[in-house]
Order: structure tokens, then C-alpha cells, then sequence
């Protein structure tokens, strides 16, 4: 669902936490080189 997410819409939520927890995530997908960031929810 996430890569038809990514395909059609450009991108993909994969992940909901407080920010430390989201950076962690982050840094962890990053070092198996997949390009991630950071989007704060309205």
C-alpha cells in the first residue's frame, strides 16, 4: 500500500510519534539509503 501511496501520490506516511521518535525513524530509513523527512500533522 505505502509504494502505490508513493507512486500515485508522491509520497507516503509510514510513521506517527512524538518528534524524537520521528527522527529516529528517520535516521534509521535513511541509513538504508531511502530518502526520508519529516512532516509535522496539522
Amino acid at each position: 500500500m505505502l509504494m502505490l501511496d508513493v507512486h500515485q501520490k508522491g509520497r507516503a506516511a509510514v510513521a506517527h510519534g512524538d518528534r524524537e521518535e520521528m527522527e529516529r525513524h528517520v535516521e534509521a530509513l535513511q541509513g538504508f539509503g531511502l530518502w526520508a523527512t519529516m512532516q509535522q500533522d496539522d
